[in-house]
């Protein structure tokens, strides 16, 4: 192995380990002092919540905790059932899908004591990859003598066995609010947890339906039953001739009358209270959670924020943080294959109107990116597909650059590759600004999003470096570099809810880097280190240019890799290729796949080490890394695996990310080798820009060390092609701008493959001209 590489490898193995803690051992649980209660409701939202409509959650949102809860479940649609399921197994779980789309009317169990529908559940938990176990919270219960008591069909449902026959008292949902505050009451002096299904919110359109169930669940005497609401089954509805479907309103009260009948049941106890809506209402959107009571060993639920390990964002929790929440009020042991976190308290607004305030923000904002999200992707890849074509024509006509109308062509592409190339990262930087309070959300995105576009591009056109082939594009570069380093050190504010970023509502990454991040910073962070190296090299500090080399890698892999900040399992691999292939042709070295390859095997330790590690930890305190880890060791790998590759061919097919990998790796070659290309040269004989390998010597190694990369991206990462979809979306523009200054500093099309500055086979003599400027252009 080369002593450059032995040198990179030995810094980032060094770097990665400082950044990971001593594993620390896990304490002996402690149980709270008083009974834990769940209220699981389906379908509230904090927009549903009033104080003369909802008193009881209104108070409970003042004295207690708040947050939002992104219920994603298998499917992007949460059915009640599907969010009572995840507190039974701790994972995402649903129902069989139905044809129509509806949801299942949950009932309680009839005379076998099985919860209906439970066959159908073991069955589509069977189908799918997430190796949810049906049953965990309920034989956790029954494991350790836990007493609990459930009220209500879904909470049959979070307290069944694995054979789907709930554990301790099942209770079915009192018609009356006196009964129920009994039915609590009861049930606290002799519970450690009880789970109260307090019923369910639809939209207009959405209401839940009955489903043939086995064994058929039974109607008690004097029951009716319920019209498909899950509002119980003897409530009234509006109207006396006719079903009227009741208002999100309406519903959202009667959910109220049953939340303030448990309050005041539990009344007099040191109870601890987590109310948690657990699935959609028909249409997707964060919702509803507060917890008020004491916590063991912590601080107590209570005028503050919730909050997770598993999301790491003030006011956001997850529906299967539920299962483990619980787990720890109890007492009992944490479940480590369980994907969920301990939901706790966080420190937010001190008024209790400014929380509220806060967390509809955030719903506010996880519903208006997926407005715009889909359109800002669309119109980019759009864009960029005409600037490949009109780049492979103006770039590659005859003519003299230095008068029209050649030459005001070629401006008019430098700026409008600069622009597309700033327009990823001016999509992050759009979260600086709370374009979705605007009374037009859509149309105060695109213009924070075009404002950040011009910023940029006028930053790269606007100083001293503009005098250099590789200035503007390396300033676009380093500013996409720096934007998303900084922010995934800061806690990923700019990532969350960003186009190219995580969703809060799709629920697949809160922190961290994305992999449309990735695949940004990766080819950004390669036009850096060529730009500085390119610099260091033509003053003759080949030393300087390689420890340059490697120490931008390193900072990337570090900031990327480490689970407290980028948490990305699968980008360091391609990271530390990049930068090895680079730092190795900058030390002159030729590089080998021998080289290649033991640059991955390094990169897979580096990974399985960074994993180890987390593992380490505590389960209430790893990251997805760790956790990833620990169920390989239980045996899921291959599920794990199958469903990163179902979504890799399903994403390969989408439009948007094929048409730019294809029309950036055409453009690329059309540019680089040229319509004649000459064996063993990287530009064609024939090409107008067959001299721009000579300004920049270190382009063909850096081309190549990108697409070996991206494509190591593309292999190890679920989002498929996406990966060197987003890495094109900046490498591509920022590489058309540099040609486009080369041609217009060159002056005229009369510049071959050789002349000053290279050697008769087309390599450049870097080190024969030691005083020249980075990205001089030749005579």
């Amino acid at each position: 192995m080369p002593r450059t590489l032995r040198a990179l490898t030995a810094a980032l193995v060094t770097g990665l380990a400082l950044l990971v803690a001593a594993p620390a051992h896990a304490a002996e649980p402690d149980a709270a002092p008083g009974p834990v209660v769940l209220v699981g409701v389906a379908g509230l939202r904090w927009d549903d919540i009033g104080s003369l409509t909802t008193p009881a959650l209104w108070g409970l949102s003042r004295a207690g905790s708040v947050g939002d809860v992104t219920t994603r479940s298998v499917r992007s649609r949460a059915c009640p059932a599907d969010g009572w399921l995840a507190v039974s197994a701790g994972n995402r779980a649903a129902d069989l899908p139905a044809e129509d789309g509806t949801c299942r009317t949950l009932r309680d169990p009839g005379e076998s004591g099985q919860v209906p529908g439970w066959e159908d559940y073991r069955a589509a938990a069977a189908g799918e990859s997430y190796r949810a176990r049906l049953g965990l919270l309920g034989g956790e219960l029954e494991r350790s003598g836990t007493t609990a008591t459930g009220i209500g069909p879904g909470a049959a449902i979070a307290l069944a066995d694995a054979d789907g026959v709930p554990v301790g008292t099942h209770l079915r949902m009192p018609a009356q609010q006196r009964d129920l505050q009994r039915a609590v009451r009861e049930a606290a002096a002799t519970s450690q947890l009880v789970v109260v299904d307090a019923g369910v919110v639809r939209d207009p359109g959405w209401a839940t339906a009955a489903r043939p169930s086995t064994p058929t669940p039974t109607v008690a005497p004097g029951e009716e039953e319920d019209p498909g609401l899950g509002l119980g089954g003897t409530q009234e509805l509006p109207g006396s001739e006719s079903i009227v479907e009741p208002t999100r309103a309406q519903q959202a009260v009667t959910i109220d009358a049953h939340v303030d009948a448990v309050l005041d049941g539990l009344r007099g106890t040191d109870a601890t209270v987590l109310v948690v809506s657990l699935a959609d209402s028909g249409r997707v959107a964060l919702q509803l959670a507060a917890a008020t009571g004491p916590r063991p060993g912590g601080d107590a639920y209570g005028a503050s924020l919730l909050t997770s390990g598993s999301t790491r964002q003030q006011g956001l929790v997850q529906t299967v943080d539920v299962t483990p929440t619980l787990l720890a009020l109890l007492g009992l042991p944490d479940v480590p294959t369980i994907p969920g976190a301990q939901i706790v308290p966080t420190p937010g607004p001190a008024n209790g109107g400014a929380r509220v305030a806060r967390v509809l923000d955030i719903q506010e904002e996880a519903s208006a990116i997926t407005r715009v999200h889909g359109a800002f992707s669309a119109r980019m890849v759009l864009s960029q597909a005409a600037l490949f074509l009109v780049a492979a024509v103006v770039l590659l006509l005859r003519g003299r650059t230095d008068r029209a109308p050649l030459r005001p062509a070629l401006r008019a592409l430098q700026v409008a590759a600069l622009a597309l190339g700033a327009a990823p990262v001016a999509s992050f930087l759009a979260g600086t600004v709370p374009w979705w309070r605007a009374d037009r959300p859509a149309t105060a995105f695109w213009a924070v999003v075009v404002g950040w576009v011009a910023v940029v591009t006028a930053v790269a056109l606007a100083g001293p470096w503009r005098r250099y082939v590789l200035g503007p594009a390396g300033v676009v570069a380093g500013v996409t570099v720096g934007v998303i380093l900084v922010d995934a050190v800061t806690g990923s504010n700019l990532l969350v809810d960003s186009p190219l970023g995580a969703h809060r509502i799709l629920a697949a990454r809160f922190y961290g880097m994305s992999n449309q991040a990735f695949a940004l910073v990766l080819a950004a962070g390669v036009l850096v280190a060529v730009v500085v190296a390119d610099a260091l090299l033509r003053r003759g500090h080949r030393r300087a240019a390689v420890a340059a080399v490697a120490g931008i890698g390193l900072a990337i892999v570090v900031v990327n890799g480490s689970p407290s900040w980028g948490a990305d399992f699968g980008g360091p691999p391609a990271l530390l290729v990049a930068f090895a292939m680079l730092a190795v042709a900058v030390s002159g070295r030729r590089v080998s796949w021998r080289t290649v390859l033991i640059v991955c095997a390094v990169g897979g330790a580096v990974v399985l080490g960074f994993a180890y590690l987390d593992w380490l930890r505590p389960a209430a305190d790893r990251t997805h890394v760790g956790r990833f880890l620990d169920t390989v060791i239980d045996g899921g790998l291959w599920d794990v695996v199958w469903r990163k590759l179902s979504v890799n061919l399903r994403v390969l097919t989408s439009w948007r990310y094929l048409v730019l990998a294809i029309g950036g790796v055409a453009l690329v070659l059309l540019v680089l080798v040229g319509p004649r290309p000459r064996r063993g040269a990287l530009m064609g004989e024939g090409s107008p820009l067959a001299g721009l390998q000579r300004a920049v010597p270190l382009l063909r190694p850096a081309v190549a060390a990108t697409g070996v990369a991206l494509t190591v991206g593309f292999l190890m990462n679920d989002s498929g092609i996406i990966v060197p979809a987003m890495g094109i979306a900046v490498a591509v523009p920022c590489l058309v701008a540099a040609a486009a200054q080369w041609r217009l500093d060159a002056g005229a099309d009369d510049v071959d493959a050789t002349g000053p500055g290279t050697t008769p086979d087309g390599t450049a003599e870097v080190s024969a001209r030691p005083d020249a400027p980075a990205g001089s252009s030749p005579a």
